[in-house]
């Protein structure tokens, strides 16, 4: 879904809250997220001042609580127009090198800070369907690193060839794809043998599995438990049906991101940047990706407050 379209379907809060009760509670009842009660009922709108944090809101006859539908959700506390997160969402879904919180603030007339709490907001939500994905099939496995190269000496004598690949400063991403399916990648604090068995074990169902990696030695642990492939990428980069030209492609993915827009991660965010990256390649061929990701993040969490 375009932004048009979006502005259009979704011209004000109330279009907006709609919509969000129609994918949660459908043609049902409401439901109180505190207690499950559905003895419930809409709050007086007369009683609302028209701001943005108290429309929309219920109040459950049991528990005594007020909530809204957005209440455990992506949007929970928000009080930001609604349309502006759909509108967020979507440019974000639609920006093949990802997105800055700079450009997202001055396209939603926002301020940088209030702009880049909504996009790893986004992207959080991204990293928790990256980590449920279980892949089945020919995987193959690969590890990229991402980073600057160090400036330049001023001197010519000085100067020192930058090392490229394992054993630099950057940070280290492992990741698997399921050639013609999905992708799972996570920042790698090492890259040992363990590490990459871990790895592996956790996101691919290894009976069902053919592995396709390098000849880097780590993966020969994992290799004992499953169908191994190795590529000597120092002789040549496809065999046949052997190769990981499936996994470099989504690295060239995640590091034009970097080199395009971002310009930097930091360590402790890296994961959501990486995650952005797998969900949208994950979901490629979706026409309304859109409408995927809003229903997806409209699933309950129990326990959350009332604002």
């Amino acid at each position: 879904m375009d932004i048009l379209e979006i502005m259009q379907k979704f011209p004000d809060q109330d279009a907006c809250i709609k919509h969000l009760e129609e994918i949660r509670w459908g043609d049902g009842n409401a439901t109180c997220p505190h207690c499950d009660s559905t003895e419930v009922g809409r709050k007086n709108e007369s009683q609302d001042d028209g701001k943005v944090g108290r429309t929309g809101r219920w109040n459950c006859y049991d528990c005594k609580a007020s909530f809204k539908v957005t209440c455990g959700t992506v949007f929970h506390g928000t009080k930001i127009a609604l349309q502006k997160w759909f509108v967020a969402i979507a440019l974000i879904m639609n920006a093949k090198k990802s997105l800055s919180s700079h450009q997202l603030g001055r396209d939603l007339d926002l301020n940088q800070k209030t702009a880049w709490s909504m996009v790893h907001k986004i992207r959080a939500e991204m990293l928790k369907k990256t980590n449920a994905l279980l892949l089945r099939g020919i995987i193959e496995a690969d590890e990229t690193y991402i980073g600057g190269k160090p400036r330049k000496a001023n001197k010519k004598e000085d100067r020192k060839p930058s090392k490229r690949g394992r054993g630099t400063e950057k940070t280290a991403i492992l990741g698997a794809v399921q050639r013609g399916g999905k992708v799972v990648a996570q920042v790698a604090t090492e890259l040992t043998g363990k590490a990459i068995y871990d790895f592996i074990k956790r996101y691919v169902k290894i009976k069902d599995s053919e592995l396709m990696t390098d000849e880097f030695h780590a993966y020969t642990e994992i290799g004992k438990e499953m169908k191994h492939h190795i590529i000597n990428h120092q002789e040549q980069y496809v065999e046949g049906d052997k190769h990981t030209n499936t996994i470099e492609g989504f690295w060239s993915l995640l590091k034009r991101a970097w080199y395009g827009t971002h310009h930097h991660f930091s360590v402790t965010y890296t994961p959501l940047y990486v995650a952005e990256a797998c969900y949208k390649y994950n979901y490629r061929h979706i026409d309304n990706i859109f409408a995927k990701f809003v229903s997806e993040s409209m699933k309950l969490k129990k326990g959350g407050d009332s604002k």
